[in-house]
């Protein structure tokens, strides 16, 4: 039976099955080689398609606006707008039903985004929210089909290492159990307080003056949430029985992976200086050479969502550097945080080629959910 998605919501991967996500991947991966064959896909001319972003984005945009554009329809971004604020939610979602024909939505909160579901009668594609990146792991996913050829991803192992806690280990973990991919998940589990201790007394008290005593934050987390756990856990079980989940703070389980991600050790959306914690609890961490060595895999790969700081060639960077006192600390960071700038350029044909992809796969995504013509 031919697989239709039409009309259906884009809010998680787990909402689907693994040949609707398999059906998506081929679609991109077709829609990807028409295009480089100049075949135009303009099938959607005379609609429109609304960009609601509450958060900044570069890639995700970028990948919205193109791909609508390609298939032959306006778009407007919108950014400030009385949605939510001085008009309901409810009212908005009848206004834009009127006027568009998808929406794509990125914001913090997927409460959000089940809410404007309820009133909405166009199909809304999740962008990103605190519960799952679910364009960017069909991104990940392609990139991974073309590198390693079509599905020969399943029974691999994909790593995620360091800063995850929030959403993106619990998104790699819903892809690979998707894909019939083994997952580790390897971070910190060094508590906020004593990560505080391996600041100098200048550092902890520029954090301070951004973070006061008591404030915690949702973006501090490393260990997956014991809900979102548990929906990686049951998907293992009902799609990838023969595939295995780690979480772990044991850098030794990295040995035999097959393909490495991370994110950067801040949260963006942070100023600069509350990062400061972040870099002494994942340090150890670093996707560096001594790393790469230790899978001892020669063919392992890295890819990386991005934005990335491998080097400090830019504002935040640059700022961040001028808070730090520790000389030892200073130079470590020169060479990248997350990843040194040494592994990201050897990979960046990869973490490029996924960047590129996250259009092919909303593009995808998009014609999908208005019905392919």
């Amino acid at each position: 039976m031919a697989i239709s998605l039409k009309g259906r919501n884009f809010f998680a991967l787990e909402d689907f099955t693994p040949e609707e996500i398999r059906y998506l991947l081929d679609l991109a991966i077709r829609l990807k080689k028409e295009s480089r064959e100049h075949i135009k896909h303009q099938d959607y001319i005379g609609e429109d398609f609304l960009l609601l972003f509450e958060m900044n984005s570069t890639r995700t945009r970028c990948a919205f606006e193109t791909s609508a554009n390609d298939l032959g329809m306006g778009t407007t971004f919108l950014s400030n707008s009385h949605f939510g604020n001085t008009e309901t939610i409810k009212d908005s979602m009848r206004v834009f039903s009127e006027m568009y024909s998808a929406i794509g939505y990125r914001g913090a909160k997927h409460s959000t985004l089940l809410e404007m579901a309820k009133d909405s009668a166009v199909p809304i594609i999740n962008g990103y929210t605190d519960h799952q990146h679910p364009t960017q792991m069909l991104a990940d996913a392609m990139t991974l089909d073309e590198v390693w050829g079509r599905e020969n991803y399943k029974g691999k192992t994909l790593c995620f290492i360091g800063r995850g806690g929030a959403v993106n280990s619990f998104s790699y973990g819903v892809m690979c159990a998707m894909l019939g991919m083994n997952f580790t998940y390897i971070t910190s589990y060094m508590e906020m307080d004593e990560a505080l201790e391996g600041l100098t007394a200048a550092e902890k008290a520029t954090f301070r003056k951004f973070v006061p005593e008591g404030v915690v934050s949702p973006n501090w987390d490393t260990k997956m949430d014991a809900r979102k756990r548990k929906i990686v856990e049951d998907l293992f079980a009902k799609y990838s029985p023969q595939c295995k989940f780690i979480e772990t703070d044991d850098i030794n389980a990295i040995k035999g992976v097959d393909v490495i991600t991370t994110e950067n050790w801040g949260f963006f959306t942070d100023p600069v200086e509350t990062w400061l914690p972040g870099i002494v609890r994942f340090r150890p961490y670093q996707v560096n050479r001594e790393l790469l060595e230790r899978t001892e895999n020669p063919d392992c790969i890295v890819i990386h969502m991005l934005p990335s700081t491998h080097n400090m060639d830019h504002a935040s960077g640059q700022k961040l550097l001028s808070v730090i006192e520790d000389p030892d600390l200073r130079e470590f960071l020169k060479g990248g945080m997350e990843v040194t700038d040494e592994v990201f350029e050897q990979n960046a044909a990869y973490i490029f080629q996924e960047a590129g992809n996250r259009k092919h796969t909303i593009k995808a995504v998009i014609k999908a959910v208005l019905g392919e013509r």
